[in-house]
């Protein structure tokens, strides 16, 4: 299968640095922090939008998971990984008070939505940076002759 990003055909290059995505990511959850204070009575005022309040609420979190990843990377080196604690409880309590500061239902569809996509985020590594499964080893089956 092919790589997730690539440039100019060139696979295993991410399109762009992590200095780069650090920044971008930053501002973009800054930007969908702001949004959601700027809207927060229009997303509390239905139930629909309620629900939409926990997605944007979840894509608070991949971004600002996407930017302390990134910052890690760029301070610590390339070959630094997110774990469940500090990084990834950090980002979801935030975009869960965010959540929380529009409405009480959008804390939940936010804790959902967030753990749907931390399972594709987590499946999409896997599948670009972990090695492959070990190839089964050949036996040799001897067979006996029946007389």
């Amino acid at each position: 299968s092919a790589p997730f990003f690539t440039t100019a055909g060139r696979e295993g290059e991410m399109a762009v640095s992590s200095g780069s995505s650090l920044v971008l990511s930053s501002l973009l959850a800054l930007l969908l922090f702001a949004g959601m204070q700027m809207y927060s009575r229009q997303l509390a005022s239905s139930e629909w939008l309620t629900i939409l309040g926990g997605f944007l609420g979840s894509i608070l979190f991949l971004f600002s998971l996407t930017a302390f990843n990134n910052l890690e990377s760029v301070v610590f080196g390339k070959g630094f990984q997110a774990k469940i604690f500090p990084e990834i409880t950090v980002c979801l309590l935030l975009s869960l008070f965010a959540s929380a500061l529009i409405h009480r239902v959008c804390v939940t569809t936010c804790f959902i939505f967030s753990m749907i996509g931390l399972y594709y985020i987590n499946k999409l590594s896997a599948a670009m940076y972990q090695a492959g499964p070990a190839p089964p080893a050949l036996t040799k089956i001897n067979k006996k002759k029946k007389n």
